[in-house]
């Protein structure tokens, strides 16, 4: 019998879990466990909605306990707290703190990547952080009782990237529809980048259109500002200046999480990640995979697989195909990332992307549409086809009938 355990439950984790538990895992021959220590499953590039009150979480959260039940694999609600390779023993914490261990023949770490606060003075307990759904939570729960209040609240988000942009974006939009259901607070929104342009890791083609769509919803966009320290309803700039907030928000930069460098020998990089090669496997261990952020996996021209949701998506389906032909004892082949453009949403209603090899920049509703139909193909390796149109369909009667905004308006 071969065990497959996966580590993770984020979108390559939970795709590549489904694909296996649908392949073989009713199989009395393998046996598919999906490791993760949150209930539900949130799709990471939507986490800015939880935090802005606008994701709808009764259709598109993902019960791992239901979804498991119905895809053939197991699921064990922990963290991985240790790796023992020569016994192949995962070593685990439940979120009580009780201990266990779990054996595996195969071994797949998809953990993905949290915020680089790049050790700033202050950052960790004065500002937001948006890397989770918990963590997405929390931010709600400060945001709701600003957009609920009177006057006028200043809101910071350190950090222009694909986070940054589309929470500046949606939470000056949600402000924008609150004025037409009641006096309610009005929001000044600053997005400080230390870089000179928007979307500093994104095509430069783009930048200035996000730019322009971010400054005509009224949201301040400062570049070329590197924060120095975090202190309580202020950020202190590298020049001495003050930018005063009711809310602090850290999106910038991306980094593993430190217990990645400490399992049992195996690589890696300045920022955390597991090195490996170009079958997604560390160089001196066969039996474990890395996949998504978690990786720093070799392309053939020598750069690396970016940090984002459609590599991790690919990177499933291609795992999901190896172990097929690993189980059957053939060689593995190597990941190939091929690059499908990028989108980023600038409000519900808009959104900017490039396509081509950068080559063909579109903007507006119908980007925004495509944007949504990324998450509905995420989706369609989850559910099929047929789930995702009755989704759709049920999504835009509530919106039909529900406010944008999910607080209560009364």
């Amino acid at each position: 019998m071969s065990r497959i355990v996966v580590v993770g439950g984020g979108a390559a984790g939970l795709e590549l879990v489904t694909r296996l538990g649908r392949s073989f895992g009713h199989k009395s021959n393998h046996e598919v466990t999906l490791v993760e220590p949150s209930s539900h499953h949130y799709w990471k590039p939507r986490l800015h909605e939880i935090a802005a009150g606008t994701f709808d979480t009764e259709l598109d959260a993902v019960s791992y306990l239901q979804h498991a039940t119905c895809n053939g694999y197991q699921y064990v609600q922990a963290a991985m707290a240790g790796l023992d390779r020569e016994t192949k023993t995962l070593l685990l914490r439940n979120n009580s703190g009780q201990e266990s261990a779990l054996q595996y023949d195969y071994l797949v770490i998809a953990v993905g990547a949290v915020s680089n606060d790049f050790k700033t003075p202050g950052v960790s307990k004065h500002c937001l952080f948006l890397d989770s759904s918990d963590q997405a939570q929390q931010a709600w729960q400060q945001i709701n009782p600003l957009l609920r209040a009177e006057g006028n609240h200043r809101i910071s988000i350190v950090g222009a990237g694909a986070t940054g942009v589309e929470l500046a974006a949606e939470l000056a939009k949600v402000s924008a529809k609150l004025q037409r259901y009641r006096h309610g607070a009005e929001l000044d929104i600053t997005l400080i980048e230390a870089s000179d342009r928007v979307l500093p890791a994104g095509p430069e083609c783009m930048s200035g259109k996000v730019q322009k769509a971010l400054l005509k919803q009224g949201i301040t966009v400062r570049t070329n500002t590197r924060v120095q320290r975090a202190e309580e309803g202020k950020l202190v700039t590298a020049e001495g200046e003050i930018i005063a907030a009711d809310l602090q928000v850290w999106a910038a930069g991306i980094k593993c999480a430190e217990w990645l460098t400490q399992l049992d020998g195996l690589e890696t990089n300045r920022l955390n990640q597991l090195k490996v090669d170009a079958n997604l496997q560390p160089t001196f261990d066969s039996n474990i995979f890395v996949l998504g952020d978690s990786a720093e996996c070799p392309q053939p021209d020598g750069s690396f697989v970016p940090p984002r949701a459609q590599a991790a998506n690919q990177a499933a389906g291609h795992l999901a195909r190896q172990f097929k032909r690993l189980l059957k004892g053939k060689s593995l082949q190597p990941f190939i990332f091929n690059d499908g453009g990028m989108v980023v949403a600038v409000g519900h209603d808009y959104a900017v992307g490039v396509l081509m090899n950068d080559k063909l920049v579109l903007r507006g509703r119908f980007v925004r549409n495509l944007y949504d139909t990324i998450f509905r193909l995420h989706q369609r390796v989850l559910f099929g086809w047929g789930r995702v149109t009755a989704l759709v369909l049920l999504k835009r009667i509530k919106c039909a009938l529900n406010p944008y905004y999910k607080g209560n308006l009364s």
